[in-house]
């Protein structure tokens, strides 16, 4: 990693992902490994990338499909000193995933254990698609 993050969580509970009453952004946080809460506001295209990469390492099977189904979102100036613009994931060699997110010219560091990860996806997907990626289950028939 190229920079030391600002923020480092370590491994982290009790996650939870929220939209923002606006609308156009999402809020994530959780409680770190040292007990402490944390939160992070995310840029739509931001959570967009946290849930495509999270997708991509939890239904490695069905992610193409899954992902191809969403509509994304147009990325946002990089400038903005309080929302983070961009995220990876990366799978860990001993077991879960480290998440790093970029506001402005730092990163923020968290890291999800499995378990944790499935949750906080399903969280996401809710905050992110609230209808659901697969749209309405029956399709409106009109005569």
């Amino acid at each position: 990693m190229p920079n030391e993050p600002k923020n480092a969580y370590g491994y982290s509970t009790n996650l939870f992902v929220s939209r923002k009453a606006s609308g156009d952004s999402i809020v994530m946080g959780g409680t770190a490994e040292d007990s402490a809460r944390w939160t992070r506001v995310l840029s739509q295209r931001a959570a967009q990338m946290l849930w495509f990469h999270l997708t991509r390492f939890l239904f490695p099977e069905k992610s193409d499909m899954v992902t191809a189904l969403v509509t994304t979102a147009p990325l946002r100036a990089l400038d903005m000193p309080t929302i983070t613009t961009h995220m990876t994931v990366d799978k860990l060699e001993d077991g879960g995933f480290e998440v790093t997110g970029w506001v402005g010219e730092y990163n923020w560091l968290v890291r999800l254990r499995d378990h944790e990860a499935l949750q906080f996806w399903t969280a996401l997907d809710i905050a992110l698609y609230p209808v659901g990626w697969q749209g309405q289950s029956t399709p409106n028939k009109s005569s």
